[in-house]
């Protein structure tokens, strides 16, 4: 699982939900809803190839493929303050977000939303077992992990929300500079331990606006000293809701500093500048069929790296439908 946020794993808007509710359902037993979109992706990065690691040449990826998603919820007890549940979650892919968990939710008597999950890779992420060679010696291979999630939604009743995870990396034959002389393999270890915090705030500015800030920090404990790094960003979304029609623009900032010795590009203090924007739109109703409904995502990420081998860019668009029930 990766605990940052990237790009090509988004889709679907939803509706945020943080204030405080009754219950955490309408109604006791299954609720769900599945969703099914086309996709298209792109990314540049010298991570995915390039002719020589000192040259910030990049190439584009191109990817178009169907996306189904979704998520099944079990609540219960008497106040319907129970919950098991298992998917993507609504709000993290409004954001641009996607991960897929399963655990448990438990709502309080003063409002509060405790939520425990655990999410585990199922797809490996696509990556170079060296990416610090020519293009003809690159070979492919795949980082996987898992992570363990801690939400606090409406702090003791306030409009505060607190989401904490602690994950792992692990790439599979990594071989990273192993090439170079020198013995540099093992400062570019990608495997590593991250933890993950953000906080958020929900402002109402009427009926048809809400907005959230948040403040984020990420620690990437990598093995590999030159790749060890720690981030801190914030990140606005603002949410407009009106008839049959919810619109979600999200726009985020973090800056990466590096802690080792960049001994490839002979430079030390390595800074990344990370932007994000995400748009996303639901209409309501399609139809007149009141589970149906059409969903859209627009979103584009940008790594503005100190050493310009690692500047990086992805984006994606994507349109499907969505069946509540």
């Amino acid at each position: 699982m990766t605990i940052s946020k990237p790009l090509l794993s988004a889709t679907l808007l939803v509706v945020f939900s943080h204030s405080v509710s009754a219950a955490l359902a309408p109604e006791s037993g299954f609720s769900g809803e599945i969703s099914v979109s086309n996709a298209q992706v792109g990314d540049k990065s010298n991570l995915v190839a390039s002719l020589d690691p000192k040259i910030s040449a990049s190439q584009e990826a191109y990817d178009d493929f169907w996306m189904p998603l979704g998520m099944v919820k079990y609540t219960y007890g008497a106040q319907r303050d129970k919950e098991w549940f298992v998917g993507t979650s609504r709000d993290d892919i409004a954001v641009g977000t996607f991960v897929l968990e399963g655990g448990y939710r438990q709502q309080l008597h003063d409002g509060s939303i405790w939520s425990a999950s655990y999410l585990p890779t199922v797809i490996g992420e696509p990556i170079w077992k060296n990416p610090y060679v020519g293009a003809a010696q690159l070979e492919e291979t795949e980082a996987k992990g898992e992570a363990y999630r801690l939400q606090i939604e409406n702090i003791a009743g306030s409009l505060f929300t607190l989401d904490m995870a602690y994950g792992n990396r692990e790439v599979t034959d990594e071989s990273s500079a192993a090439n170079l002389t020198n013995n540099l393999s093992s400062q570019y270890d990608r495997n590593s331990d991250m933890y993950y915090v953000k906080g958020s705030y929900t402002l109402s500015m009427g009926n048809a606006w809400t907005l959230f800030p948040s403040l984020i920090y990420l620690l990437d404990d990598a093995k590999g000293e030159a790749l060890n790094n720690q981030g801190v960003g914030s990140e606005l979304t603002a949410l407009f809701v009106h008839k049959k029609h919810s619109i979600a623009a999200t726009m985020s900032y973090m800056n990466h500093e590096y802690r080792g010795h960049n001994a490839i590009f002979e430079q030390s203090g390595r800074i990344d500048n990370k932007y994000s924007a995400f748009f996303a739109y639901e209409y309501l109703s399609l139809g007149n069929i009141d589970s149906l409904s059409l969903i859209s995502l627009s979103g584009y990420n940008a790594t503005d790296s100190s050493i310009a081998f690692y500047d990086s860019a992805d984006w994606i668009t994507s349109i499907g439908m969505n069946f509540a029930f």
